[in-house]
């Protein structure tokens, strides 16, 4: 009977050993799994993180686009609000080189005011300055980010550069417009009064590829297209002073006179855009 207690106990023990020893080695062999994964975990996680890659890069680009587009409308729509003001009556004595020809002024020397250079130069003792991008206006956010200008010389000469980063340009018939009295057409200067915020639907700038200007040796400030749909032969017909960006998705965003701004991907044949027209002499 005592040896039957004694065995008993035995077993008992031994047992309770070995339950012990098959737990340890259950918690060390799990310890050893939580040390690294194998080659099939590691494949499977590749391939959800490439997935999900795959799903967000495009929303991710494509929120992208529409932030720059936006700013780019905004910048347009700023440049149109400052060329109300600088155009309407009270803006005489703000326009610079223009006070000169009275109650007329030159589209030149608006451009100039924003881009803030010849009579509106604000860089003190130097000569030359890098334009900041994000809060100069004619830079489009979605075109070329270098920029800078330089003093004493119009826009005409070259103080902005270098001129393949032009991204905005305005109208070149508000710059030049076409003379009749000729056996030919031809070229002259356009002044602009007030009454032109009177055609509102009249395109004031755009975005325009700088790059493309110059490959046709052309300044990248003012482009035009031609107008086929009028029957009056101008300037512009041959359209090498076209040269506009559809950079927003194949899209480009036109201010005008009115103060709004519009997107197209068909800006030449849009029925109530004012290519056509022209100041008066």
């Amino acid at each position: 009977m005592v040896y039957s207690f004694f065995r008993i106990q035995y077993n008992a023990l031994h047992s309770h050993r070995a339950m012990h020893f098959m737990i340890n080695t259950t918690k060390q062999y799990a310890k050893g799994r939580r040390d690294g994964f194998t080659l099939i975990e590691l494949i499977v996680v590749l391939g959800i993180i490439s997935l999900l890659l795959a799903l967000l890069l495009p929303a991710l680009s494509s929120g992208r686009h529409a932030a720059m587009d936006l700013e780019c409308r905004t910048k347009l729509r700023a440049v149109t609000t400052e060329f109300i003001a600088f155009a309407d009556e009270s803006g005489a004595g703000l326009r610079g080189d223009s006070e000169r020809y009275g109650n007329r002024f030159k589209i030149e020397d608006f451009q100039e005011s924003v881009y803030k250079i010849d009579e509106y130069w604000d860089g003190l003792t130097v000569d030359r300055m890098t334009i900041d991008h994000g809060e100069q206006l004619m830079m489009c956010p979605a075109g070329p980010s270098y920029l800078e200008r330089r003093s004493q010389m119009p826009c005409s000469a070259g103080a902005i550069g270098p001129q393949k980063n032009v991204s905005i340009a305005f109208n070149k018939r508000l710059e030049t417009r076409t003379r009749y009295d000729l056996p030919f057409p031809a070229p002259a200067n356009a002044y602009l009064t007030p009454k032109i915020l009177q055609h509102p639907d009249v395109p004031l700038l755009l975005d325009v590829a700088g790059e493309k200007a110059v490959a046709d040796n052309r300044l990248p400030y003012y482009t035009a297209p031609q107008v086929l749909n009028d029957k009056i032969v101008d300037i512009y017909e041959s359209g090498k002073h076209w040269f506009p960006s559809l950079r927003h998705r194949g899209r480009l965003n036109i201010g005008f006179i009115g103060g709004h701004v519009l997107s197209s991907s068909h800006p030449t044949t849009e029925p109530w855009w004012k290519w056509n027209y022209q100041p008066d002499p």
